[in-house]
């Protein structure tokens, strides 16, 4: 439509008070008459006024019905890539939030018991604040696509949330839109995140596709996904990190729309993918897509200066789901599309009716009772089956008597955490003993801090040792010792010993080169000398703690740009029935906990310094250990699991420390008497 001319609009002023009393009023669609008749101006006058608020940038959509023009006010800004919200920290300088995405309400797939569950948890742990990365409805499918959605309209969509997000007293829930929600954009003109938050005051709109967040001066980007999702999980996350100029880095990345559990660093970027809140569903089988649902409860930690501390993240996944959860609740019903002629009071009066109807019940009884002509129960019906709960009528004997052809929903109620048991250990890999570029004094921070924090149990993924490589004339150079005898004699004498803790091994492949050298047996050498220290296998072993099954891996071959890509096809060659709850990784030197195929994976760091055959593959070199922190049920099932992340830089680094022994002395502990 072209817009109004006339001198008596052009030049006619609006005050303020007019202006800002429009504004308000369209926060909701309105009519353009209702609109007039509020201001006391003409149509034409608003329509005026309209356009020149468009021109000054205001976000005023347009749209012509039936019954004439209808105004929405979106915003006095256009959402742009550099949406921007500011947050604080409490009185203990933390910030706590619970990180999910995709949600797609509406979707046949959707998980609402899960999401309740969620929300239930976060009450319990004191946390006010959810992150929604994205896709907080299913979005709008073809006409010819049946199977994805029970809810396929806009408008409908929108009431659905409103009436069914999860609301819970103290909790705030920040949202921005994804690439499903941006369809009701692009088709229909709607911002349908603007909608929700004008009508849920606990929901807070962050903008379109990402926002950057600000929590005193720690800066944090929340972001979901345009891209497709790639096989190698942790692509989509590097490719947005390697793209961030160094002053436009976050300190940390909150990135959904990927169905995925990921938590990492990367260029000294903190990443976190928040996995999905729905079930695996017809585009994602199609896909091949992998889909992992649950949330991370995250804690973020501030200087006193205000910035970064500490983070830390625990993650919750869920491993079943209920396939008919959309049709245990209550829907919106589109009243455009379904039941043109039924307002709201009466569908609500009508699921009320429902709660009285029982399998078997003679309609006869039911019409009585609520003085209900046969007209108007099929009415009941038509609103019943409607609201996805279809009621039928069937003969049983001689009468006729109601069957109920819906399933209640199943109800998702994961254990709190004061109901598990709670198991802490330490996890360290790739020390290279022998190395010039090992780092003994790291692994003594670790121990000493596992000490601390009253664990008792340590895993080692492989590597003790450095290795005997007469094929690498260069080794030699790179070594400060030299064979079996030094090398192992070196853990023997020097590995951290403490009253109470065992450490549980495997051997990698740099251990292996002394046997396959002259048969000398790293492992039962280590194992006889050092009581504290028990041999698990070579290349791979397992451990059962708490009725948790770890495995420990240290695979051979070469290392991926890609930090998932190995422990990917490392978790896709276990057999369905005897995978681990956790699989630990080495041999990598890199950093890296996610979930995939239901398995809780960690690839864990080195601590050795790069070395020189990894200087010249150019190759990353992860330094670090990691504190897991498992919760579990009776059956030995992980509920909820903390991967404390330890990262060392160069800074920590003893350049050749090795060469020197006078440098690093050994850590014991004996009857509390810390010798270091």
């Amino acid at each position: 439509m072209e817009r109004v001319k006339g001198e008596d609009i052009l030049t006619k002023e609006y005050s303020k008070e007019t202006i800002d009393e429009l504004l308000e009023i369209i926060k909701k669609e309105k009519n353009i008459s209702q609109v007039a008749s509020s201001l006391d101006l003409s149509p034409f006058e608003v329509l005026g006024l309209v356009y020149d608020l468009r021109d000054s940038g205001f976000n005023i959509i347009v749209k012509e019905y039936d019954d004439g023009f209808h105004l929405l006010n979106q915003g006095d800004q256009t959402n742009t890539d550099s949406n921007h919200y500011e947050m604080e920290t409490d009185e203990n300088n933390e910030f706590k939030f619970v990180a999910i995405s995709d949600v797609r309400l509406g979707s046949k797939s959707q998980q609402l018991g899960i999401l309740n569950d969620i929300y239930k948890k976060a009450a319990e742990q004191g946390i006010h604040n959810v992150i929604v990365c994205g896709n907080i409805s299913a979005g709008l499918k073809p006409i010819t696509d049946t199977e994805t959605n029970f809810i396929d309209d806009t408008q409908a969509q929108i009431d659905y949330i409103v009436s069914n997000y999860p609301k819970v007293d103290g909790i705030k829930t920040y949202f921005i839109s994804g690439k499903l929600d941006d369809k009701h954009l692009s088709q229909n003109n709607i911002n349908i995140g603007q909608r929700i938050a004008d009508q849920r005051s606990d929901m807070i709109y962050l903008g379109e596709d990402s926002c950057d967040i600000e929590i005193d001066r720690i800066k944090m980007q929340v972001m979901s996904s345009k891209l497709s999702k790639t096989y190698t999980a942790s692509y989509r996350t590097q490719q947005t990190i390697d793209a961030y100029r160094s002053e436009d880095k976050p300190d940390i990345l909150l990135y959904g729309g990927l169905l995925q559990m990921e938590k990492y660093n990367y260029r000294d970027v903190k990443c976190i993918s928040t996995p999905s809140v729905c079930a695996t569903d017809k585009e994602m089988k199609a896909k091949r897509y992998a889909n992992t649902i649950g949330a991370w409860y995250v804690t973020l930690k501030a200087k006193d200066n205000g910035k970064l501390d500490s983070i830390t993240a625990i993650d919750s996944p869920y491993y079943i789901t209920n396939k008919d959860d959309y049709k245990g609740t209550q829907i919106s019903v589109n009243k455009s599309k379904k039941l043109p002629d039924i307002d709201s009071a009466s569908v609500k009066t009508a699921l009320k009716l429902l709660n009285y109807v029982k399998n078997g019940m003679p309609i006869d009884k039911f019409m009585e009772k609520f003085h209900i002509s046969y007209k108007e129960l099929q009415g009941l019906l038509l609103i019943w089956e409607s609201c996805n709960k279809k009621v039928d009528i069937i003969q049983e004997g001689k009468e006729m008597v109601f069957k109920k052809n819906y399933q209640k929903s199943i109800s998702i109620n994961k254990p709190s955490l004061d109901n598990l048991t709670e198991n802490e250990i330490l996890v360290v890999s790739d020390t290279h003993f022998g190395n010039i570029h090992n780092q003994l004094h790291l692994l003594n921070e670790l121990y000493q801090e596992a000490y601390n924090r009253g664990i008792k149990t340590v895993l080692h993924v492989g590597d003790l040792t450095d290795g005997n490589y007469p094929n690498r004339p260069e080794n030699p150079r790179q070594q400060f010792l030299h064979g079996f005898d030094e090398q192992v004699g070196y853990v023997v004498d020097m590995y951290p010993e403490i009253d109470g803790m065992d450490t549980y091994y495997i051997l990698g492949s740099h251990d292996e080169t002394h046997y396959k050298n002259g048969q000398a047996t790293v492992d039962f050498w280590v194992d006889r000398c050092r009581p504290d220290m028990h041999f698990l296998g070579q290349d791979t072993g397992e451990i059962v703690i708490d009725k948790v099954k770890y495995v420990l891996d240290h695979p051979g071959g070469g290392s991926a740009q890609s930090v998932s890509y190995k422990p990917q096809k490392r978790i896709e060659i276990l057999e369905s029935h005897n995978k681990p709850k956790v699989l630990l990784i080495g041999h990598y030197h890199k950093s890296y906990a996610f979930v995939y195929r239901n398995v809780q994976c960690i690839q864990v760091p080195a601590l050795c310094d790069k070395t020189q055959f990894q200087q010249k593959q150019g190759l990353i070199n992860n330094m670090g250990g990691y504190f897991l922190k498992v919760y579990s049920d009776s059956k030995g099932n992980i509920q909820y699991l903390e991967p404390e992340e330890i990262v060392y830089g160069h800074k920590d680094v003893w350049d050749e420390a090795g060469k020197d022994k006078r440098k690093v002395k050994k850590l014991e502990i004996k009857n509390s008497n810390s010798i270091y």
